[in-house]
């Protein structure tokens, strides 16, 4: 049970509630630069009067995309789903730590077939009219057939609303300990879908220019009681919009593999998407657990993050990020290259040769398929190359334009693989080992590790012995988690972030 004096530490921190970091600011490249000006305040004339006039308040503004909805379940633009934490709350809100504490809900408790979340009392719309159950419920169904909240809510079936209107019971397909999380999809007042009605700390207004006003019904701090909002297109434009003061902040996931210039203040912001090479453990020689464990040792995680994707990345030493509370002590395997243990491990495979002209007996060849459409990945194969020869793995890369990427995926057709994926917010590995999951490709489905993750979710292993029954199995092999860039005008201060919540804790963004 989730208490409600912790919502109330969280709820002026987080906002609102959490939206997967794939959804999250305006959009990507350019190369423009601009050098930030101070602001000069004039000097005051002589005047026999009582005061001087103060410089107006800066605006916060932010970019938006007219042309699409603010619903955040038909939304197609990353710009307008991100203002979704700006507009709506959830029953529960991400933290920090990625740990789901109760917003709307005063309370969560999850069993192994449902997850009941009980509203606050004083919950209200930004019109005043209360939050109800049957609001939650039919936003629920709204989540439930977007695609904007498909992941999130892919083990939640149904939801039933009690008749006292405040308590929700969601049922599981299968138990998950993290289900609190899946309830961070917005909620909007029922029949608003047209122009939604939320309970965020922000309304959207349209009089005269489009904004972000106060919600007078929102009890957390806001340092800005009015945010502009300047209408861009997604592409070269906002950043641009960014160095030449027109907006103030700027969100790029990095996915497309090219980093920006810019010269404002920016930082890289840790996101749940996992590098990682994937291995055909249906056939030999990935089907033997000990080679998969000689390439996963011969492989420095840290040079990965550093080099290939120019440090915009951490290294994985466990399937889940340490960004998430809950595995922040957890380690499966090492951040470094041992290249001892690799060779060990390749001896007790049957492969003795260590020498790159294999005159020492069996070597071990593996070709590795990596999409060309992606720089970073493209480095991180070239980078992987070099790292596995040093214990004695030639590698021979395959890239390939991605449609032909995915056909040989599809049809067992690699050795290893370069891919990426990025978890949802209750850290589900489904996608990795349910067979049909969309990167389950040459996972072995029935093997230790997904044995072990289901025992896991079923509360028969805490998850410090998941990860290690995963580590001892290896069914891919974590590469490294990629961060985001957030970049912002330098005056401005209290900028944090997170992978679910671009705007996450804006009630404290002000400008020096």
């Amino acid at each position: 049970m989730l208490p409600w004096n912790r919502w109330k530490r969280w709820a002026a921190l987080a906002g609102a509630m959490a939206l997967l970091a794939s959804l999250a600011g305006c959009s990507t490249l350019p190369k423009s630069y601009y050098e930030n000006s101070s602001e000069e305040s004039s000097e005051p004339a002589e005047s026999s009067g009582p005061s001087v006039e103060e410089p107006a308040q800066r605006a916060l503004t932010l970019c938006y995309s007219s042309g699409d909805t603010l619903n955040p379940f038909t939304a197609a633009t990353r710009s307008n789903l991100s203002l979704a934490s700006l507009l709506y709350q959830g029953l529960t809100a991400l933290d920090d730590g990625w740990v789901p504490q109760p917003s709307l809900a005063s309370s969560v408790s999850v069993s192994a077939g449902s997850v009941t979340a009980v509203l606050r009392e004083d919950a209200v719309f930004s019109d005043g009219s209360p939050v109800t159950a049957a609001d939650a419920a039919a936003s629920y169904r709204a989540a439930k057939s977007s695609s904007n909240y498909a992941a999130l809510l892919e083990n939640v079936t149904g939801v039933s609303a009690d008749k006292d209107g405040r308590t929700l019971t969601f049922s599981l397909s299968s138990p998950d300990p993290n289900a609190a999380a899946c309830l961070s999809f917005p909620v909007i007042k029922e029949g608003t879908e047209s122009n939604p009605v939320g309970s965020g700390p922000y309304v959207f207004t349209k009089e005269g220019s489009a904004a972000l006003t106060a919600n007078p019904h929102y009890s957390g701090p806001l340092a800005n009681e009015t945010i502009q909002l300047k209408d861009y297109p997604e592409g070269d434009t906002t950043i641009r919009a960014l160095e030449s003061g027109t907006i103030s902040f700027y969100f790029d996931d990095l996915s497309s593999g090219d980093i920006p210039r810019t010269s404002s203040a920016n930082i890289s912001v840790p996101l749940n998407s996992l590098v990682f090479l994937g291995v055909n453990s249906r056939r030999a020689p990935l089907s033997d657990a000990a080679v998969r464990q000689a390439v996963s040792a011969a492989v420095s995680r840290s040079e990965l993050a550093a080099n290939a994707f120019a440090g915009r990345a951490q290294p994985a030493v466990s399937p889940f990020s340490a960004q998430w509370e809950p595995a922040v002590e957890l380690t499966g395997f090492d951040a470094n290259e041992n290249i001892a243990v690799a060779v060990a491990q390749l001896e007790q495979a049957g492969y003795n040769n260590t020498d790159e002209d294999s005159s020492n007996g069996k070597s071990l060849s593996l070709e590795l398929l990596v999409s060309d459409s992606n720089s970073f990945r493209t480095a991180a194969a070239e980078l992987l190359v070099q790292q596995l020869s040093k214990a004695g793995i030639t590698v021979e890369v395959a890239a390939v334009p991605f449609a032909e990427y995915e056909e040989r995926l599809a049809d067992g057709e690699f050795d290893l693989y370069l891919g990426e994926i990025r978890l949802s917010a209750h850290m589900s590995l489904r996608p990795l080992f349910s067979s049909g999951g969309a990167a389950s490709y040459g996972v072995n489905t029935g093997g230790a590790a997904a044995a072990a993750y289901t025992e896991y979710r079923n509360g028969q292993k805490t998850l410090a012995e998941f990860v290690q029954a995963f580590a001892d199995d290896l069914p891919y092999i974590p590469l490294c988690w990629r961060d985001g860039l957030a970049a912002y005008d330098r005056s401005l201060s209290g900028v944090t972030p997170t992978a679910f919540d671009s705007y996450y804790g804006i009630g404290s963004w002000s400008f020096s």
